[in-house]
């Protein structure tokens, strides 16, 4: 009976992955703050697999894939017309990996419930919350887990028809010798172009300023500043590049202030890439010209501006600009060695206008309450704001965020060393403003994860308890193994940095860490507990013991 037994779960344990994975399976692809809902349909044939994808929300027409397959619990595909390689490792009922594309690596995890394919597109589009409650005990669990792992550091706040339903802080307490309190304020980075794009527009209301208006007349000396206008700054289509610069090693605007000169040096030797509304590229530069054009408009400093014209009138109390030295901020950190470790962030002095400006999660759904209930604005003033159907993502001031079929629209905002997304849906009236300090979880994971606890869809936390074990370690485990107790050989190898185990005649399967020297295969209830000493191990299984010695 013990060598059925333990025959009987490896082998069974062997099907669960490498059981056939025909059907269809439903992955979310997070391309970076949007999510698009992928289908891949998987046929078995005499020779392997062959796969098609598709994303229902883009074509309805199926992207066929060159080449599949699944070997050793690990999918791999490739898709050559998008120049495109997929990789994920099989998990009890699900696929987790990535989507490698132009040298991005998208996170891109599918499930093992396969549907028709209609069924599954059907399932795609998810109810707006209407009089639904939040789940707010589930998303204190979720960001106490992120906390506890070292995931990240940070607050959340959303509203609900303009009040606040829901406020947490998580991680700070992590930081060594730091003090802080509920009104210590982050770096919001270019949300601070979402304040300076309705203040923009506050001008053009009051006849001071037109979308049409040519940049030559604030700045002829910009190259081709007679052809580029207010509103293709303010919606990124006006060819100017990026002064901030593409690396953040060692950049030129993380010293000491720099001083305007030498920026609009910068920005006339970038020149432009192309002719305004060729094309849509993301333009620091842009947003610089726009904050200096207001204060010549206006001829008062920004941080003035900023507090007449949005902080007063949406009752902002601790939101500033860079110009107010208010202190009381929370440094940047990065997780390293085990540790909480400060990172090295800009000069906002370098920023003023499009990165400068610090607030809080609250203050910052106040802000953009505010604008959707037309307080700063009029609310066909807004409406030229929102992307318009021909624009994907930006439109003057204002992106979108799509999330399945629900749509938001706000801003996000990144520095070397903090991370926010501020959004508004207007059919629920809901918003929510998140601002990361210590980023270990990817930012957009964490965003989307919010979003999921927001709309009550299954998800489950990620997993963060693989730990990585050099590989001079693994060595002293690996061999081939005999038991006295059944007619069972065992061999222990190492692939990828991670231990595997194999039966006499069946194929690997993975060991999860547990402790030193320990591991676990839970699919079928396998422990293994390494002793180097004496050259054996022992496997425990269905409550009985194995001792096994290395030849």
């Amino acid at each position: 009976m013990k060598i059925k037994l333990l025959l009987v779960l490896l082998f069974l344990a062997q099907i669960c992955h490498a059981q056939t994975i025909e059907g269809i399976w439903k992955g979310d692809l997070d391309t970076g703050g949007t999510i698009l809902p992928v289908i891949l349909n998987i046929k078995k044939t005499n020779t392997g697999y062959i796969s098609s994808l598709n994303s229902p929300k883009q074509s309805t027409k199926d992207i066929a894939i060159d080449k599949t397959e699944f070997i050793n619990n690990e999918l791999t595909f490739e898709v050559k017309s998008i120049k495109a390689i997929y990789k994920g490792i099989f998990k009890k009922d699900h696929f987790e990996g990535n989507l490698i594309q132009n040298g991005a690596s998208l996170p891109l995890n599918f499930t093992n419930k396969p549907t028709t394919a209609d069924s599954a597109e059907k399932t795609t589009d998810i109810p707006y919350l209407k009089d639904h409650a939040i789940d707010t005990k589930k998303m204190d669990d979720f960001l106490d887990y992120i906390a506890k792992n070292k995931q990240g550091i940070g607050s959340v706040s959303i509203f609900r028809k303009g009040q606040e339903v829901y406020k947490k802080s998580f991680g700070q307490d992590q930081i060594k010798n730091s003090s802080y309190d509920e009104l210590t304020k982050y770096q919001i980075g270019s949300i601070s172009k979402l304040m300076t794009a309705v203040m923009i527009f506050q001008l053009i209301e009051n006849n001071k300023l037109s979308l049409s208006d040519k940049l030559s007349k604030f700045y002829p000396e910009i190259p081709n500043a007679a052809k580029i206008t207010i509103g293709s700054i303010m919606n990124h289509t006006s060819g100017l590049g990026d002064y901030v610069g593409k690396s953040l090693e060692n950049n030129w605007l993380f010293g000491k202030p720099v001083g305007n000169d030498a920026i609009i040096s910068a920005i006339k030797k970038d020149g432009v890439s192309f002719q305004p509304g060729e094309k849509t590229q993301y333009s620091n530069s842009g947003y610089f010209l726009l904050s200096r054009i207001l204060e010549k408009i206006k001829n008062q400093p920004y941080h003035v501006i900023l507090k007449e014209n949005i902080l007063d009138k949406a009752k902002m109390n601790n939101t500033f600009s860079v110009l107010d030295n208010a202190g009381n901020t929370f440094k940047p950190y990065q997780y390293k060695n085990n540790n909480w470790s400060e990172v090295k962030d800009f000069n906002f002095n370098n920023c003023i206008g499009l990165g400068d400006i610090t607030s809080t999660p609250t203050d910052m759904n106040m802000f953009i309450n505010a604008l959707f209930s037309n307080q700063l604005i009029k609310k066909e003033t807004l409406e030229i704001m929102m992307p318009q159907k021909d624009e994907k993502h930006f439109g003057r001031g204002i992106m979108k965020f799509p999330f399945y079929n629900i749509t938001y629209f706000g801003h996000g905002g990144d520095t070397a060393g903090t991370h926010s997304s501020l959004s508004f849906e207007p059919v629920d009236q809901l918003s929510f403003a998140v601002t990361i300090n210590g980023e270990n979880l990817p930012h957009n994971k964490l965003y989307i994860d919010i979003l999921r606890i927001i709309y009550n869809q299954d998800f489950e936390f990620p997993v963060f308890n693989e730990t990585k074990i050099p590989a001079s370690e693994l060595e002293k485990y690996l061999g081939d193994y005999s038991s006295k107790d059944i007619p069972l050989a065992l061999k222990i190898i190492s692939k990828d940095g991670k231990l595997l185990a194999q039966g006499s005649g069946q194929p690997p399967f993975p060991l999860e860490y547990i402790e030193k020297d320990q591991f676990k295969f839970d699919d079928a209830g396998i422990k293994i507990i390494f002793d180097s000493e004496k050259h054996q191990l022992q496997l425990l299984q269905g409550g009985k013991t194995y001792v096994f010695n290395r030849k």
